[in-house]
């Protein structure tokens, strides 16, 4: 059956960081209870997931919204106490309730790929799930944020990468084709890059999930999330759906690092649905696909058809932050990955005026 009008719901959830492997059963036990809720904060409140006027089809989850994530974790702790894989329990019981309540369920997590795991090597995955269970989407966060994470980035084993699953825009970016729409993911770090979101445009995504970022720029003065959203949204012509955690704790991090603030952007750049507060929380808004399939045959302000790319090409001619850099050795150090060359590239190429004190690491 295919779903013209539907609701979304972002669930924003309290994380315990792992500290061990049981805590992740923790996080997942209260996700799946909040997952049961959802239908009692839709517009038409209900008890069941049955018989509204625009039944939810799709819940979207944080990023490390089973598994937590903290700043200085050691690459072992990943590999001895974090890291799960598709085939894993955690997967099979969000499976269940998949089929359970007849929803696409997408969230991330810190993923042990067989085919990599033994290399050193593990992903920030970006799933999506489909009513009968399965995953029928895999996004590996192409922007990696370099001073807080060690999973590697396609593009840090790019080589590799493109021999074992081509090198097409959809393999990096991939739109999955669906009874709700099409979807396409971003996580968190890549929501900096317009490029990002603009990948899946292209592709049409009339669904774009971009989940989690992080205080301050979550709250005044910058309000970086809310601008970005918005804007991904409105440029693309797209749906966005932007699911944060609701706390943390366990950590050495403020409990409010994420302070809330989930969000439900459509396709003119407006705000849907806002959770403006810390803590769990749920919010919904109807996704409207035949409205915006309309709008999109409108030439005003049509973004995605107006790209100039013969000249935008210009742009990227260059290479700036190089690719294959942990080709042969997974990263161990956050250090490792700072772009301390493209920096000192940038200086000595005058496109950056360097300051008149320059750190000794770009010397």
């Amino acid at each position: 059956m295919v779903y013209d009008l539907y609701t979304a719901v972002a669930i924003q959830p309290q994380i315990k960081l792992v500290e061990k492997r049981n805590d992740i059963m923790k996080n997942l036990k209260r996700c799946l209870e909040l997952i049961d809720a959802a239908p009692q904060v839709q517009p038409s409140a209900k008890e069941g997931f049955e018989g509204d006027w625009a039944p939810i089809k799709l819940i979207s989850f944080p990023e490390f919204f089973i598994q937590g994530h903290e700043g200085h974790w050691s690459y072992d702790h990943y590999v001895n106490e974090v890291l799960i894989d598709f085939e894993g329990e955690e997967m099979c019981l969000l499976a269940d309730k998949a089929r359970e309540h007849k929803v696409y369920i997408a969230g991330c997590i810190l993923e042990r790929d067989p085919d990599w795991i033994d290399d050193g090597y593990f992903f920030n995955t970006h799933f999506v799930m489909d009513p009968k269970g399965e995953i029928i989407h895999k996004y590996r966060k192409i922007t990696v944020a370099t001073h807080y994470e060690l999973a590697v980035s396609p593009h840090d084993v790019y080589d590799k990468y493109v021999e074992m699953y081509g090198d097409d825009l959809s393999t990096f970016f991939p739109v999955t084709d669906t009874e709700i729409g099409k979807i396409g993911t971003i996580t968190c770090m890549d929501g900096h890059f317009p490029e990002t979101a603009r990948a899946l445009g292209v592709q049409g995504a009339e669904v774009i999930l971009h989940p989690l970022l992080t205080d301050p720029q979550m709250s005044e003065p910058q309000n970086i999330w809310q601008s970005m959203n918005k804007m991904r949204a409105w440029e693309n012509v797209s749906y966005l759906i932007g699911a944060s955690w609701g706390g943390v704790t366990g950590g050495l991090r403020p409990k409010n690092f994420a302070p809330g603030k989930s969000m439900i952007v459509n396709y003119n750049g407006v705000v849907t649905a806002y959770d403006d507060h810390a803590g769990e929380g749920i919010i919904s808004s109807v996704i409207n696909l035949e409205e915006l399939r309309r709008r999109r045959t409108d030439p005003s302000r049509n973004f995605p058809t107006l790209l100039r790319n013969d000249i935008y090409r210009k742009i990227y001619a260059n290479d700036i932050y190089k690719g294959n850099q942990f080709n042969n050795e997974s990263p161990r150090t956050r250090k490792a990955r700072d772009p301390f060359e493209s920096i000192k590239e940038f200086i000595d190429n005058d496109i950056y005026n360097a300051p008149e004190k320059l750190p000794d690491y770009l010397k």
